[in-house]
């Protein structure tokens, strides 16, 4: 069910110490919790709201997807962002057998295909505005808003670190997000990478005090959008703007509607705002952006956005 997450002012999942610094900036900055925009149940039972809605042929449905650990998640967390690495990472698992053919289904699903799509299209983003600074731009801030579990940033490093280790050498990585616990995973799927600096920040996208005192050379977010509505989206928009350098990169993307996944996602409260190419590009147009280009994926169902400040 919607509601803020538990955590209080002054208090952190870890101790801040030396040890957890780098550069200038500490590894976890303290901001009081929000709520979680994808947390879109608001049911405590779904098989009961079924029974009350007369919908029974459902509950077999509903059932066997339980199965499934994608279904699973979504049913239990929404558009989280274990449903969303999920997503990514596109190997199946389950309860079962089944559950495990069920996960390979839905993955193969072409709202999954174009939902993956997206997170591969940041690579390409991202490395396209770190390569195209100028040289001696030191250091080349990246942020990602909300960070989820980087796997884009994980794989983008470890390709440049085998095919262009100075540029590695340049980047300050940024990740921010409402939620502690996601943080710490953010810093422990880092890891060890050959990032030169890693830091991590507590706090919501809609809020522009809650954004680092540092301007950024790429901003990505992909995923958040789907759960505001238009006029949250601008706020968030104005954000990132206001967070690029000139001349700074904004990767995003949105979700448009599939007919038999939106059936699915509905009977499991999970419901994201929906946004066609020419939606989404009349709230991007109320910026001045030096370009803007929107790339539909083949199967119509997300849009890829690459905006310069």
């Amino acid at each position: 069910m919607r509601g803020p997450l538990t955590r209080k002012r002054g208090t952190t999942p870890f101790p801040i110490n030396e040890a957890t610094k780098k550069g200038p900036y500490p590894f976890f900055n303290e901001r009081p919790s929000g709520f979680r925009k994808n947390a879109t149940r608001q049911s405590a039972s779904i098989p009961r709201r079924l029974l009350r809605e007369g919908a029974l042929h459902l509950l077999p449905v509903y059932y066997l997807l339980t199965l499934s650990d994608l279904a699973r998640e979504g049913i239990a967390n929404s558009g989280s962002f274990r449903f969303a690495d999920h997503i990514y990472a596109g190997l199946p698992s389950g309860r079962t057998p089944l559950g495990r053919f069920l996960d390979r289904r839905l993955l193969a699903t072409p709202a999954a295909c174009a939902f993956r799509r997206r997170y591969q299209r940041a690579q390409s983003a991202i490395r396209h505005a770190l390569e195209s600074a100028p040289a001696d731009v030191f250091p080349l801030r990246v942020i990602a808003v909300p960070c989820g579990i980087p796997r884009d940033m994980t794989e983008l490093v470890a390709t440049l670190h085998r095919e262009n280790p100075a540029l590695v050498a340049r980047i300050e990585y940024h990740a921010m997000d409402i939620d502690p616990s996601v943080l710490c995973l953010a810093r422990s799927a880092i890891g060890d990478s050959p990032l030169a600096a890693a830091h991590y920040h507590c706090g919501d996208a809609l809020s522009a005090a809650d954004y680092p005192p540092v301007a950024f050379h790429a901003v990505v977010s992909t995923g958040l959008g789907d759960f505001l509505d238009d006029a949250e989206l601008r706020m968030f928009y104005a954000n990132v703007y206001r967070a690029l350098e000139p001349g700074g990169t904004f990767y995003t993307s949105a979700s448009a509607r599939d007919p038999r996944s939106d059936a699915l996602l509905r009977m499991v409260e999970l419901l994201p705002h929906y946004r066609t190419a020419n939606q989404l590009e009349r709230i991007l147009r109320g910026f001045k952006w030096r370009t803007l280009d929107l790339a539909v994926d083949e199967t119509g169902l997300q849009t890829f956005v690459v905006a310069v400040k």
